[in-house]
């Protein structure tokens, strides 16, 4: 399954502007839904359109290529 690992994303965006940007926050810079930004920070199996993932990438300003995470699942073999 590939993920969106919005966790690390926001740890690195703190770490490099000593900014911590809250769920809240992210959501009025991107329009995007507080809910859905805690589903893809938590929900494992939860399915982000990559158009969200670009509004996320450019609000801060990463490349969203060094957040996917691929994890196999024996369910899906």
């Amino acid at each position: 399954m590939l993920r969106f690992n919005l966790k690390q994303a926001l740890l690195d965006y703190q770490a490099k502007t000593g900014l911590k940007l809250s769920y809240e926050e992210l959501s009025k810079d991107t329009d995007i839904s507080v809910e859905t930004l805690k589903s893809i920070a938590t929900r494992e199996e939860y399915n982000a359109t990559f158009r969200v993932i670009s509004l996320i990438s450019i609000s801060l300003g990463i490349n969203p290529i060094d957040y996917f995470e691929w994890k196999t699942n024996d369910r899906n073999r």
